[in-house]
């Protein structure tokens, strides 16, 4: 699920979704810190030149909302790149059926993704366009925030105890906030730690009382990974793991 983020590695994937495509394809470009801006732009300035469609997400954000925006955008794929210099990649569109978008890519179609990096030439000679890629507008943040609202609201709670909130976006306080849940950073009575790229979970619950609580709010759709920390607790929208919301699943779900 994870390559080296390069422009080798963004001309492949541009290879792969005009061969799966049969046309001009959109690929979204997502990123972990804002250190990585200009490889993103790089990335896009690659796609465009190979007459596909880029679309860099606003800022530096979760991954996520680059997987919840595949879907929302009817995108073809994204790319996530990670502070540790890895990328998530992302299907979507007339890439995959319908149950897989906005999922992670399998080892069949990363196998396919490396033959086309490796026919490639060296990096300098790739071609990159000076313009013609978009921005995926800030709304998108509000839609997943939306989104998540909504399904969270199903699961119901009584009394929530306090959180503590380790999360760098802010948008796993913004879904407490939103739910009712109140944050107490003094006197919480459960500690919720998300990592930088959203996609794990730590909290002051052991691993198998966490999956024990989520257990009906999680999603069994196979083209979510699932391991320590990694939970997808809404499949219609994100196929990815998604700390965030499953976070705040967790804080509804620990009533008193």
């Amino acid at each position: 699920m994870t390559r080296s983020a390069g422009p080798s590695l963004f001309a492949g994937i541009t290879s792969f979704l005009a061969s799966a495509t049969r046309g001009r394809f959109r690929l979204i470009i997502g990123y972990e810190d804002p250190r990585c801006d200009e490889l993103a732009r790089d990335g896009a300035a690659i796609i465009e030149a190979a007459n596909g469609h880029a679309l860099l997400m606003p800022r530096a954000l979760p991954a996520p909302l680059t997987a919840f925006a595949v879907r929302m955008v009817m995108a073809d794929g994204a790319v996530y790149v990670r502070a540790s210099g890895e990328a998530l990649i992302y299907l979507g569109g007339r890439a995959v059926e319908r149950t897989r978008e906005g999922a992670p890519a399998s080892e069949t179609e990363l196998a396919l993704i490396d033959q086309a990096v490796a026919g490639l030439g060296e990096d300098p000679a790739l071609p990159r366009a000076e313009g013609g890629w978009e921005f995926v507008g800030e709304g998108m943040i509000g839609a997943y925030v939306d989104r998540a609202v909504s399904r969270l609201s199903d699961l119901g709670s009584r009394s929530p105890v306090p959180v503590r909130v380790d999360e760098a976006s802010g948008l796993l306080a913004t879904l407490l906030e939103r739910l009712g849940v109140p944050i107490d950073e003094a006197g919480a009575g459960l500690a919720l730690s998300v990592s930088t790229d959203g996609r794990t979970l730590a909290s002051s619950l052991p691993e198998d009382a966490v999956r024990q609580c989520l257990a009906h709010a999680l999603t069994t759709n196979p083209a979510a990974p699932s391991g320590p920390g990694q939970y997808c607790v809404d499949p219609a929208f994100v196929l990815d793991a998604d700390a965030i919301t499953a976070g705040a699943a967790l804080a509804l779900m620990t009533a008193r």
